[in-house]
């Protein structure tokens, strides 16, 4: 009974998001899971593209503005209070796992004119590309311009600003790549 009534609960939440990413430009496939908390904000035609079997666990948001879009491909899973959110474009590849409290932002502002505010000055904006069978850990911040490749595995907290390669294995702050999956460990 139980089940039945959480996937009835999904089943609404789906529907809904579904109503507004159409009506924003944007898309969300079949079999998504959408959690309780979470927030898809697209500004219009700056959408927000879900694959099939997506899952946005509770309390993500997915936010997009001025140009940006997201796409998140089939199987892609984003765990608990995980932030996504777009000047540019962020594309995540299939089967990637992003898990709890991470951050991908593809912009930042500008600082250095003492005579505005930091909310006044330009936005720099790069995109985000995260391959397909890729793993974040929890608390992991990626930031814009990045580029991480397909296997890839970067480990809880660390702070991405610079490409991770294919298979490679990347954790630290800032992160660095220690070694490729496959290899065997301190090689």
């Amino acid at each position: 009974m139980i089940g039945l009534l959480l996937r009835l609960a999904n089943f609404g939440r789906v529907t809904f998001w579904r109503l507004v990413m159409v009506l924003r430009g944007g898309r969300i496939g079949h079999g998504c899971t959408i959690q309780r908390g979470v927030v898809l904000a697209c500004a219009p035609d700056r959408p927000i593209i879900l694959g099939d079997r997506v899952s946005l666990m509770q309390g993500v948001v997915l936010s997009t503005s001025r140009s940006g879009r997201i796409v998140l491909e089939d199987g892609v899973y984003v765990g608990e209070y995980g932030v996504v959110t777009s000047n540019a474009e962020i594309s995540i590849g299939r089967e990637t796992i992003i898990a709890p409290h991470a951050d991908l932002v593809d912009f930042d502002h500008g600082f250095d004119d003492l005579s505005r505010n930091v909310i006044g000055q330009p936005v720099r904006a790069a995109p985000i590309v995260i391959g397909r069978n890729v793993w974040l850990g929890a608390g992991v911040k990626v930031l814009r311009g990045v580029r991480i490749g397909d296997q890839a595995v970067v480990g809880a907290g660390a702070v991405v600003r610079a490409d991770v390669p294919e298979k490679g294995v990347a954790v630290g702050v800032p992160a660095r790549v220690i070694r490729l999956r496959g290899e065997a460990a301190g090689t």
